[in-house]
């Protein structure tokens, strides 16, 4: 079978609306890269961060790439695709971010989306043969923060002592640990789960958070998510992990399928989902837990914790990874 490698590149604060309009289309995988995410490695694994020069063409964009079987929908998969990024993109020069169109021939680092102006698309056949090789290159072995390190499925790993590792096949669902939502949700991670902790993960993609929650001492964790796909891939993951004692992952939101209460319950979904899913919060947060979301751009930040403080939370702590912020948050009766 022949794949299409489809890619953009983007700026960083635009390559999840870039892999949103990606999946939508059918994508079987996405991945993120770029320098600025091997920078951000490199920092986090103390190594020298001049390996990867800032100065060289395009080092601020990210490489959003997906996979599509290159089959008789491959021009209407694009089509589909061009008409959404258009429509995105044209938002932003309606909001004032610019004005102009992009095209579609060589999509180099100039073509990069900014200023309103749509990305341009690449498309290269891969053979089938290549596939699991094209796919897996994109991802490496990652540290985040001080314990966590995410290994790809593929690859072998001899952890530190002490390392809170994750065996990470993502497949088609979101949460790789690249992007910069997911590491600041790992961060806050670190700090809010304590051993013997409860935790709900509220649209757990591909269950990094989950089982990261259960690597870093929890006793019983809950991973819940609307989506098919992300449901097989986030239980097969918890599988190879060997955390199935303590993760359960279950199909459906958080009104219909969460009973329990939990020390911890974490959402990197997008801001308007996260400001919907605040008055389920005391009925599944436990008195003094902690709330941890991400999924929203520094520019949002405000609203959200806006909408916190008005349901009766305040924010303790304030990661940003790049534009990306995650907010930890507890009750103010607490």
């Amino acid at each position: 079978m022949i794949w299409a490698e489809v890619w953009a590149e983007v700026p960083d604060d635009r390559s999840e609306l870039v892999a949103e309009i990606f999946r939508d289309a059918g994508a079987g995988g996405i991945a993120f890269t770029g320098p600025l995410l091997m920078r951000r490695s490199a920092e986090a694994a103390n190594i020298d961060g001049k390996l990867f020069p800032e100065d060289i063409p395009g080092s601020e964009l990210i490489r959003v790439t997906a996979y599509y079987p290159a089959d008789d929908m491959l021009e209407n998969r694009l089509l589909a695709i061009r008409s959404a990024l258009d429509a995105a993109f044209s938002n932003d020069r309606a909001a004032g971010a610019g004005a102009g169109a992009g095209a579609d021939a060589g999509a180099g680092p100039d073509a990069g989306g900014a200023d309103g102006v749509r990305p341009a698309i690449s498309v290269t056949r891969v053979a089938g043969e290549d596939w699991a090789s094209a796919w897996k290159q994109h991802y490496h072995i990652d540290h985040v923060g001080r314990r966590i390190v995410i290994v790809p499925s593929w690859i072998e790993y001899a952890p530190e002592l002490g390392e809170a590792v994750v065996l990470l096949d993502p497949g088609e669902a979101f949460g790789t640990g690249q992007h910069e939502s997911t590491r600041g949700c790992l961060m806050a991670l670190e700090e809010s789960v304590r051993p013997g902790a409860s935790v709900l993960d509220v649209g757990c993609g591909s269950g990094i958070l989950s089982i990261a929650a259960a690597r870093l001492g929890a006793r019983s964790v809950v991973g819940i998510d609307i989506d098919t796909v992300a449901v097989n891939a986030a239980r097969n993951n918890v599988e190879a992990n060997n955390v199935a004692d303590c993760v359960a992952i279950r199909q459906g939101d958080l009104a219909g399928s969460v009973s329990e209460e939990f020390d911890v319950v974490v959402a990197n979904i997008l801001a308007d989902v996260v400001i919907e899913l605040m008055p389920e919060l005391p009925r599944v947060l436990a008195p003094g837990g902690h709330f941890v979301c991400s999924g929203f751009v520094d520019k949002h930040a405000a609203r959200v914790e806006q909408a916190l403080r008005s349901a009766g939370y305040c924010t303790i702590r304030h990661i940003q990874v790049e534009d990306w912020v995650t907010l930890v948050s507890v009750a103010e009766s607490f």
